[in-house]
């Protein structure tokens, strides 16, 4: 019998029987096709060392240390890989790679970030980084030591699409020493990511040009305090005979004044990431992922291979071309993993989102001569390609069907089936149609399918787990734990940033078939076999005539009713700089899942279709099971728990750093009822200062001390925005434009005619010069926020999300639904 299929029971001390796992087996995933072939990346691996990082800071080190240590490769793939991204204080991506490849002769690095096209929305940086990382490094050091390929997309949209390079991605996060040492997960080494704590501070660390990363604020128009590399990437493809830029880049580092924010001291967003670093035989399949991708990937990417002098060869006059380009890397063979030795007692096992047409091209890319030596279950995944691999999604469901005790989620978006939409039928509201950015017709052109709603499963199966929990036969505690972001990055006007808001707020609140509508629809039906006093041993076959008769009573219950089962959490900071106090939220890009402190999923995956189903965007992640156990005592149940060390552990940190000091006992047993009370009175008790001192921040009701009967209103997706004090504004304009026309009944009738795009620029025209909004100039201008005594009183980091937030508000901005989702 295979390790991973013994059942493990655990004793105490006694050695009387105290609690009996379920066979571990069914945590693995083994995607079997008719032909007996495996679909899925890869089998569990045992015997494996892990190690996690909660923020980038000590990931950085421990990553920094093992780049210094590499002998003869390392592998770099990310969605997001910026050459002058902050890695520590003083050290820069550009620096580290310069370092380690001019003192290491044999060492060789291969990066390959996401191409992002040149006309694609969204910009990573990835032709700057070839050019420095590659050109520049080589031509300083004098010899072809880095790599670089941009990869773009080849997703499974249904006909043509030019969607497939503009807007679906490679989103994996993996850097690979000597392939003996890997770190996967969220992090990019990219702007940002560099996060050390969660306390604002405009100069944190030393961070300059664009790792004092913020979107939510808009940039200045003059020069002010940051600063930028002296010369132009773009124009400079070349370095040779360039001695003075080469100074400047590798050894000066100089700085020159250019565009800053509008806040000047407006502190960077903290970034809330996990990451892990495994040793073992688990690396050889994140090893096989890179080289897979790196083989497939088209190497000159429209351009021609740049010429440098070889140091090597002793002829004044040679030129030679950059051979690093099209060099090819050979996959892991058997008797490599074969000579590894074990490294720890965890179980490992390597999944992936990969669109067919990303496989097919990996297949034909690799060398029918060289299949014959390769490890077992890369030749069987090499045969099975006639469908994407969704193998992240797939485990997701398994971990939530499997949980007995709670479920935590820490993900950087929530996009799941939601039903029908609704939310204030009818017209676009009216901040929605101020919308900056990409254009949705642009997007609606690209591909088929541009209304399909989200596919994934993934809010039914954690209803259906919470409506295990209400009927089952003997109750016993259970709790769901979902952190987010406040919302996506990005200023609050930009009209991707609204659309994604839409579906979020769609997902988890307004639409019919919504996570909380879902258990409003289950409390609703328990409700009703409770009150006709149902035997509860009766309830599993009289639930489904209950269901039928539901219509839209479940709507009497209250959402904040589902707080018993489920808790919603964001993220936010404050800090006092100088005369005033501002906030920002801790930005989760996490991607994250931990159920019952046994099972841990760590990847780059996000809770959207784009991410889960395979077809789009490819990602990576590790589905971690540590044998090592122990046990947690519960007097209020009177049990003990047991648990397994590494997801105990992880959990324990991110809850301790996030929570704040007071609730020890809640995060040790986090699914008891006084747990989950402490908890969100905690949360809530943070929102309502936030709430008291920041108008313009997110929250569930409008806020305005000059209208009696605001506290009726929700908020809108601009939540300084009145509406009534908006329409009045409009009439007034409206009023004025009609007066000027001075009594002309032709003018007053072409006024009327235009009555909708005189609507539309006068609310373009409040919003960008009178609404109090962080993305207005005006806001920053009249910034008199001070109050440090109030904002004292919060304790830690968590705040509730408010699941009122732009209800009644249609926002659903027309993109591309697939894009969005």
């Amino acid at each position: 019998m295979k390790e991973h299929n013994k059942t493990q029971v655990l004793l105490d001390k006694n050695k009387e029987q105290e609690y009996t796992s379920t066979v571990t087996d069914d945590i693995w995933l083994y995607d079997i096709n008719e032909q007996n072939n495996r679909n899925n990346f890869a089998e569990p691996i045992h015997n494996n060392s892990v190690k996690s990082y909660v923020q980038s800071y000590e990931y950085f080190q421990d990553l920094l240390t093992a780049m210094r240590s590499a002998e003869n490769e390392i592998y770099i793939t990310g969605w997001q890989v910026n050459w002058d991204a902050m890695l520590t204080p003083d050290l820069r991506l550009v620096d580290i790679l310069l370092e380690v490849t001019n003192n290491k002769k044999n060492l060789r690095v291969f990066i390959l970030p996401w191409d992002d096209v040149a006309i694609s929305p969204v910009r990573t940086g990835d032709d700057e980084t070839k050019i420095v990382l590659r050109n520049y490094i080589n031509e300083y050091i004098r010899r072809e030591a880095i790599a670089v390929r941009l990869d773009s997309s080849s997703n499974d949209e249904p006909g043509y699409s030019l969607a497939t390079k503009k807007f679906f991605s490679h989103h994996q996060k993996c850097i690979i020493m000597d392939k003996k040492i890997a770190f996967v997960g969220g992090i990019d080494l990219a702007y940002g990511r560099y996060s050390h704590g969660y306390k604002l501070d405009p100069n944190a660390d030393e961070r300059k040009v664009a790792n004092r990363y913020n979107p939510c604020i808009v940039p200045m128009d003059k020069s002010q305090k940051e600063k930028t590399l002296s010369f132009k990437i773009k124009r400079k493809k070349s370095l040779k005979n360039r001695k003075n830029y080469q100074n400047e880049v590798f050894v000066k580092k100089f700085f020159q004044p250019q565009e800053s924010t509008l806040a000047d001291n407006q502190p960077i967003m903290p970034w809330q990431d996990i990451q892990v670093k495994i040793e073992g035989k688990a690396v050889f399949d994140l090893v096989t992922n890179f080289v897979l991708r790196w083989n497939q990937a088209d190497y000159l990417n429209g351009e021609t291979r740049p010429r440098y002098k070889d140091n090597y060869i002793n002829d004044s006059n040679n030129v030679v071309s950059f051979e690093c380009i099209s060099r090819r890397l050979f996959l892991p063979t058997q008797e490599e993993y074969d000579a590894l030795v074990d490294k720890g007692n965890i179980s490992v096992q390597i999944l992936r989102s990969a669109p067919k047409n990303m496989r097919k091209k990996e297949k034909n890319n690799v060398f029918v001569s060289d299949r014959k030596k390769l490890q077992k279950n890369i030749k069987e995944n090499l045969e099975t390609v006639s469908k994407p691999q969704s193998d992240i999604y797939r485990v997701m469901l398994k971990l939530i069907k499997k949980a007995k005790r709670y479920i935590y989620l820490e993900n950087q978006f929530f996009i799941s089936d939601y039903g029908s939409p609704f939310a204030g039928l009818g017209r676009l509201s009216k901040v929605a149609k101020t919308e900056s950015g990409i254009k949705p017709n642009i997007t609606r052109i690209l591909s088929f399918n541009g209304k399909d709603l989200p596919e994934n499963q993934i809010v039914k199966e954690l209803s259906d787990k919470v409506a295990h929990a209400i009927f089952t036969l003997q109750p016993e505690p259970f709790h769901i734990y979902i952190t987010l972001p406040v919302h996506p990055e990005g200023k609050l006007n930009d009209g991707s940033t609204m659309a994604t808001i839409h579906q979020t707020m769609q997902t988890i609140s307004f639409g019919s078939d919504s996570l909380l509508n879902r258990i409003r629809k289950h409390l609703w039906v328990y409700q009703q076999l409770v009150k006709d006093e149902v035997p509860r041993k009766e309830w599993g076959k009289m639930r489904s005539a209950y269901y039928d008769k539901i219509g839209n009573d479940y709507q009497t219950i209250p959402l904040e009713e589902c707080g018993k089962y489920v808790t919603l959490l964001n993220l936010r900071s404050w800090a006092q700089l100088e005369d005033r106090t501002v906030t920002e939220q801790v930005y989760v890009h996490s991607k994250l899942t931990i159920v019952d402190d046994l099972y841990v999923l760590v990847g780059s995956a996000n809770i959207n279709d784009r991410s889960l189903l395979g077809g789009r965007d490819s990602e990576l992640a590790a589905l971690i099971v540590d044998n090592e156990t122990k046990i947690v005592t519960c007097p209020e149940r009177g049990i003990n728990i047991p648990v397994r060390t590494f997801a105990y552990q992880l959990r324990k940190q991110i809850w301790q750093g996030l929570y704040g000091e007071g609730l020890e006992q809640a995060i040790e047993v986090p699914e008891l009822a006084s747990s989950v009370k402490a908890i969100q009175s905690r949360a809530k008790a943070n929102a309502d200062i936030y709430e008291s001192v920041f108008p313009f921040i997110v929250r569930n009701y409008l806020n305005d001390n000059d209208s009696d009967d605001d506290e009726f209103q929700f908020a809108s997706i601009w939540p300084a925005l009145n509406y009534k004090k908006l329409d009045k504004y409009i009439k007034e304009k409206f009023n004025k434009t009609m007066e000027m026309a001075n009594g002309d009944p032709k003018l007053k009738s072409e006024v009327r005619q235009k009555k909708s795009m005189l609507e539309d620029e006068t609310i373009k025209y409040y919003s960008k010069k009178e609404l109090k909004m962080p993305f207005n100039p005006v806001f920053w201008q009249n910034y008199d926020i001070n109050q440090f005594t109030k904002l004292q009183q919060i304790k830690g980091y968590i705040t509730l999300l408010p699941i009122h937030w732009t209800e009644g508000e249609n926002n659903a901005i027309p993109y591309h639904i697939r894009l969005v989702t």
